[in-house]
């Protein structure tokens, strides 16, 4: 799920998530248009912030594919089953 539709989906503006996660508003648009990749650090307040976990937003999963240095999986070639169920 992209970054924006989770905001939406949270009824939270740019204004609000920052405020709740303890980022700027640009740093949030700039996720959100795709001009920057997040620092795991943004990743980490962001995810906290909305509540999910980091591989639950495109953006993040990203983020920390760069920071590991290895490409992008397809979401639908990650498992999806919980191993706690």
């Amino acid at each position: 799920m992209k970054l924006r539709e989770l905001r939406v989906r949270h009824l939270l503006s740019i204004r609000e998530l920052a405020r709740k996660a303890h980022v700027s508003t640009s740093t949030i648009y700039t996720i959100e248009t795709a001009k920057a990749v997040p620092r795991l650090s943004v990743v980490k307040k962001l995810s906290e912030a909305l509540e999910v976990s980091p591989d639950e937003v495109d953006e993040f999963r990203e983020a920390i594919a760069k920071a590991l240095g290895e490409p992008l999986q397809d979401r639908s070639s990650i498992g999806s089953a919980d191993p706690g169920d």
